[in-house]
C-alpha cells in the first residue's frame, strides 16, 4: 500500500465531479430525445442509437479500461477519458445531423468507460478501512444525485432555452465542468505506480474476446424489444456465452503460463467475497433498473403525469438514496455484511408499502401517493450499493483493482440491461404494446392493467432480493480483508 496521499480528499472531489457529468449525460439524453430527434429530424431507430451508441461503448470497454489504468496508471487514463469525454460533449452540443451526434455520443460512452474504472481503483487504491467506506458512499451517493437531477436539469434547461441553444446545452454545459475537471486531475490527483515495463503488454487476444462476448450479449438486450425480437437476433445471444467461455480459457491459459499478464486475473474470482459480490451486484442492479422502467412508465402513461412531475415522485427515492450512502460506506467498515442484510429487509418493506398504497387508492391514485414508498426504497438501496463494492472489493489487491473494477463497473451495465429488458417485458405484456401518450391512458388500456404490470415487476424485484440476501452471508468480511 502506497503512503497516503494528503491530497486524497480534494482529488476524490475531482475525480467524483467527473462521475457526475457521465452519470447525468444518460439519464439527462433520455429527458431531452423527443425534442432532439424533433430538431434533428431523427429517424425512429437513429433516436434509439443516440442513447444506445452512448451505452453499448461504455459497457463494452470497462474491462479494458479497468485493466488499462492497471498497467498505465489511474492518472493517465482517467484523464485520457475525460478528455475524450469532453471534446466529444462539445461535439455532441454542435452537431448539424444525427449521424454526427450518434458518433460523438459512442465516443462520449468510450471516455466514460475509460473513465469510470478508474474512480474506483482511486478510491480502493488511496482509502483505508473506515475511509474508503467513506469514499465508496460518496461515490453511490452521486450516482443517486445525478440519475435524479438529470431529469429535472434536463426539463429546465429545454425550456429555458439559453442563448436558442435548446436541447444542445446539455452536452455543452459538460465542457466548462470537464475542463475544470481535467485542471483538478493535472494539479491535484497524483498518479499511482504502474506495472513494471516488462508488464505493459495488454492482452489483445481477450479485449477482442471479452468485447465480442459483451457485444453478442447487449446488442440484442439493447435492440431486441424494439425491433421485436426476430429470430436471428438470438443467434449472438447463444454465442455470447461460447465466446465467454473462450475468453475464460484463453485467461486461464496466460494465467497458468505466466508468459503474459490476463485482462481479467481469474484468480480473482476464486476469492468467494469477489465471486459472490459480483452476483450479489447483477441482482441488485437488475432490480434498480426493473423500478427505474416501471416507475416512469406507469406515472407517465398509466396516471398522465409529465416527466417532471414524474420526476418529482422519482426524486425522493434519490434523495433517500444519496443521504444513506454517504453513510453506508463507513457502516460496511464497522458493520460488514449486516448493513446489507438490513438494507435488503428494508427494500422489502419499500415494495411491500408499494402494494399497499395501490390496495388503499385503487382507481384514486394519483402518484403522488407513491413518494413514502419510494422514499423507503431509497433508502434501502442506499444501505445496499456502497457497502456491495465495499464488501466486493475488500480482498483485492492493489495491483488488481483497475481489472476488478472494470468487471464490477461491466457487471452493473449488463445488469441494467438485464433488469431493462424484463421489467419492460413484463410491464407490456400487462398493458400491451398501445403505451398512448405522456397525456393520459392508452388507448383500451385501464388503470387496473397498468397496475397489474407494475406489481408484477415489483414482484419479481422481491425475488432477486431474496437472491441476494441468500448470497449475503458469503460475503462476510475476513480481519485481513477490510483493510
Amino acid at each position: 500500500m502506497e503512503s497516503r496521499d494528503p491530497k486524497r480528499w480534494a482529488a476524490l472531489v475531482v475525480v467524483l465531479m467527473a462521475t457526475l457529468l457521465s452519470i447525468v449525460s444518460v439519464f439527462i439524453s433520455n429527458v431531452a430525445l423527443p425534442v432532439i430527434q424533433e430538431d434533428l429530424g431523427a429517424s425512429a431507430g437513429q433516436a434509439q442509437m443516440i442513447l444506445a451508441g452512448y451505452n453499448l461503448m461504455f459497457g463494452l470497454f470497462l474491462v479494458t479500461g479497468g485493466r488499462l489504468g492497471d498497467l498505465y496508471g489511474i492518472k493517465r487514463v482517467f484523464l485520457l477519458g475525460l478528455t475524450l469525454f469532453t471534446a466529444a460533449s462539445a461535439v455532441s452540443g454542435f452537431a448539424p445531423g444525427p449521424v454526427s451526434l450518434i458518433g460523438s455520443r459512442a465516443v462520449q460512452g468510450l471516455g466514460a468507460a475509460l473513465m469510470i474504472p478508474q474512480v474506483m481503483s482511486f478510491i480502493q487504491v488511496y482509502f483505508t478501512g473506515k475511509e474508503r467506506g467513506m469514499a465508496l458512499g460518496a461515490y453511490a451517493a452521486v450516482g443517486g444525485f445525478g440519475s435524479t437531477a438529470a431529469q429535472l436539469l434536463g426539463g429546465w434547461l429545454i425550456a429555458a432555452d439559453w442563448f436558442g441553444l435548446g436541447w444542445r446545452t446539455i452536452y455543452l454545459l459538460n465542457v466548462p465542468v470537464g475542463l475544470l475537471a481535467i485542471v483538478g486531475t493535472i494539479r491535484i490527483l497524483r498518479e499511482r505506480i504502474a506495472a513494471a515495463e516488462h508488464d505493459r503488454r495488454l492482452d489483445w487476444t481477450g479485449v477482442v474476446l471479452v468485447t465480442a462476448a459483451l457485444s453478442a450479449l447487449c446488442f440484442p438486450l439493447t435492440f431486441g424489444n424494439d425491433w421485436g425480437w426476430p429470430w436471428w437476433i438470438f443467434i449472438p445471444l447463444i454465442a455470447s456465452p461460447c465466446l465467454a467461455f473462450g475468453f475464460v480459457r484463453h485467461q486461464l491459459r496466460l494465467e497458468k503460463s505466466g508468459r503474459a499478464t490476463p485482462l481479467i486475473r481469474p484468480s480473482l474470482f476464486q476469492r468467494r467475497s469477489f465471486s459472490v459480490g459480483n452476483l450479489s451486484i447483477l441482482l441488485f442492479y437488475a432490480n434498480n433498473a426493473v423500478l427505474f422502467i416501471v416507475m416512469p412508465l406507469f406515472l407517465q402513461r398509466g396516471l398522465g403525469m409529465t416527466p417532471f412531475q414524474s420526476g418529482l415522485v422519482f426524486a425522493p427515492l434519490a434523495l433517500g438514496f444519496a443521504l444513506t450512502s454517504m453513510k453506508s460506506g463507513e457502516w460496511a467498515a464497522k458493520f460488514g455484511h449486516r448493513t446489507l442484510i438490513a438494507g435488503c429487509f428494508l427494500l422489502e418493506a419499500g415494495y411491500l408499502l408499494f402494494f399497499a398504497t395501490d390496495a388503499a387508492f385503487g382507481s384514486n391514485l394519483r402518484g403522488y401517493e407513491w413518494i413514502p414508498a419510494a422514499l423507503l426504497a431509497g433508502v434501502a438501496m442506499g444501505l445496499i450499493s456502497a457497502p456491495l463494492n465495499f464488501l466486493t472489493l475488500a480482498h483485492v489487491k492493489e495491483d488488481e483493482t483497475g481489472q476488478a473494477s472494470g468487471v464490477v463497473t461491466s457487471g452493473v451495465e449488463i445488469a441494467y440491461a438485464l433488469g431493462t429488458v424484463a421489467g419492460g417485458t413484463l410491464f407490456f405484456s400487462a398493458v400491451g404494446t398501445d403505451t398512448g401518450d405522456v397525456h393520459g391512458l392508452a388507448t383500451g388500456t385501464d388503470l387496473s392493467a397498468y397496475l397489474h404490470g407494475v406489481h408484477s415487476a415489483i414482484g419479481l424485484n422481491g425475488l432477486l432480493v431474496i437472491g441476494m440476501l441468500m448470497l449475503i452471508r458469503y460475503l462476510k468480511e475476513t480481519k485481513e480483508g477490510v483493510k
